[in-house]
């Protein structure tokens, strides 16, 4: 009797094995199937020589044929910035004159907003722009802005022409300051004919707006 049932329970526990083991071996590739995603997964890696804003950032490759907002929400130009046109290789204005300076705003989207501290308030001194990311660490801007003769008082009558202003910049490794050169092409009223002693050429330089940021060089005239 003994013998039978010890045989009965060597048989019990045998067959139960034998079903653990049958499920592990279809739940294995379940498994592998479901939790493995090394395949579709990219790699991203720190690197010490690359610091944005005091802190390491994730380096993403920068790949013309991307689509356009990756490359956009990732891109270290986005910001609040203080800026100086000086002027350069003109006729007029004379070298190291500063053509214009104030605030510019990088938005993520691929936008771009400058208050002139130059311009009159009154006459225009907010201007629009559209940017792209060009390289690594470089970048194209076409800023348009509108002048208004505040002499003419007739509706929509008023403007002076567009100002379309190129910019060619290259941001710091440190992405706190950046360099570059810019044109600026005013129009006459028409929007197509260039106007008298256009374009305007010369070299930018920004630096960084951030929480601590406490003071700033305003120019308080074309002279400056």
């Amino acid at each position: 009797m003994e013998n039978q049932m010890t045989r009965g329970t060597k048989l019990k526990w045998a067959s139960a094995l034998g079903v653990l083991l049958w499920g592990a071996a279809l739940m294995q590739p379940a498994s592998a199937g479901c939790l493995d995603m090394s395949g579709f997964m990219k790699k991203t890696s720190f690197h010490d020589d690359d610091r944005a804003f005091g802190g390491r950032i994730i380096k993403t490759g920068f790949e013309e044929g991307e689509d356009w907002a990756p490359g956009f929400y990732r891109a270290p130009i986005v910001g609040l910035w203080a800026f100086k046109y000086i002027a350069e290789g003109n006729v007029a204005p004379k070298d190291g004159m500063q053509v214009d300076g104030g605030n510019t705003l990088w938005f993520a989207d691929g936008n771009e907003v400058t208050y002139s501290a130059i311009r009159n308030p009154t006459t225009g001194a907010t201007c629009l722009g559209v940017w792209k990311q060009t390289g690594r660490y470089t970048y194209e801007l076409n800023h348009v802005g509108v002048s208004w003769d505040s002499s003419y008082t007739g509706p929509f009558g008023g403007s002076t022409g567009p100002a379309f202003i190129k910019q060619s910049i290259t941001l710091a490794p440190d992405a706190m300051s950046y360099t570059g050169t810019f044109e600026i092409r005013q129009l006459d009223k028409d929007g197509k004919t260039l106007s008298p002693g256009f374009p305007i050429k010369g070299k930018i330089t920004a630096e960084r707006v951030t929480l601590e940021t406490s003071t700033q060089t305003l120019p308080t005239s074309g002279d400056d």
